[in-house]
């Protein structure tokens, strides 16, 4: 039904723009309605219907394609004037001069099919203008409802992922007691293991400063040492002066992760990083095992969640640069901050 309502305004304006120039035009000089050639009359009407299919399709194209946002109302409907100003007088002209269009009484005709053409036309790209806004603001409210909805989706998510690390804490504390304290060492490992969880627990939400996520890569690289060798040996270089500055948590734990893979021959991670040109620089790099498997590990969804997060965190104000050299792992993280 909107469709075929759609291909009918123009054929509606058509007519009812040209009987209305003939109404004005006849009854005043007392002349009967369609008083002239029969057959002229319908070419004029021919050409008043298609004339507003035309200006139909050129203002829905119009505010689809060109419509400029940053105009205003007011500029838009000026030009819009001169537009159908222009258009209209170069069809009459047209039209009288190759005898489809009548113009007997040259001026009074001009004017009154102007006023009437011009009227017209304004007014139906009003409604035209009025249901192409109409329709974003539907598709604005429908992406305002469907963010919302995504809002609620991601609070849950959270909460439910907030869950699992708060009951994997609190049953690692119940281990942690049945054990006994003679027996240090897998203390130890639940002790390490606890401290990874309160800080992903209690510290995701907000920011924190250098100083404690070093703190917390240094308890992740203990706890990695435990299951691989006593041997492995980490290097931090940290610039003074961005132990307080602050970051968002966990944004280099996949890299410190990725490190860890083919770690190996010399058993050293070296992490530095520093403050250049009110940028953080943060890069990390393994040693290569002596003895490298056939083929590398495929990279996990760390790194690409990692990639996210930066998108979300410090938009147009990060780069990421990972070195592909087989079982070497060298990456290299930038981050701008404000207030460094």
């Amino acid at each position: 039904m909107k469709l075929f309502l759609r291909w009918m305004y123009p054929l509606i304006l058509g007519v009812v723009m040209f009987n209305t120039i003939r109404l004005v035009t006849d009854l005043p000089n007392h002349n009967p309605f369609w008083a002239e050639s029969k057959s002229l009359h319908v070419i004029a009407l021919l050409v008043s219907v298609l004339v507003s299919y035309g200006f139909d399709f050129k203002g829905r194209y119009y505010m689809e394609k060109v419509r400029a946002k940053s105009f205003s109302v007011t500029l838009e409907y000026t030009l819009l004037v001169v537009y159908l100003f222009l258009s209209v007088n170069l069809i009459l002209y047209a039209g009288d001069s190759i005898g489809i269009l009548y113009m007997g009484d040259k001026l009074a005709d001009y004017v009154i099919a102007n006023v009437v053409c011009i009227l017209y036309f304004f007014l139906y790209y009003i409604l035209i203008r009025n249901d192409k806004l109409e329709k974003e603001y539907n598709q604005q409210t429908l992406q305002l409802e469907k963010i919302k909805v995504d809002q609620l989706e991601i609070e849950l998510k959270f909460l439910r992922a907030q869950y699992h690390p708060h009951f994997l804490f609190n049953a690692l504390n119940t281990v942690y007691f049945q054990i006994d304290e003679k027996n240090p060492i897998p203390r130890h490992t639940l002790e390490l293991l606890s401290e990874l969880l309160r800080y992903q627990l209690y510290g995701g939400n907000q920011q924190v400063s250098v100083r404690r996520e070093i703190d917390y890569l240094k308890t992740y690289m203990d706890f990695q040492r435990l299951r691989m060798s006593k041997r492995l040996v980490l290097e931090v270089h940290i610039d003074d002066k961005l132990k307080d500055q602050e970051i968002y948590p966990l944004l280099f734990l996949p890299l410190i992760e990725n490190a860890f893979k083919y770690v190996g021959g010399e058993y050293k991670i070296n992490l530095n990083m520093s403050l250049e040109d009110e940028k953080i620089i943060f890069c990390i790099e393994n040693s290569k095992p002596l003895n490298p498997p056939e083929k590398p590990a495929r990279k996990g969804i760390g790194l690409e969640n990692l990639q996210r997060r930066l998108v979300l965190l410090y938009p147009d104000k990060y780069s990421l640069e990972i070195q592909d050299k087989p079982f070497c792992f060298i990456a290299r993280l930038t981050i701008e901050t404000d207030n460094v």
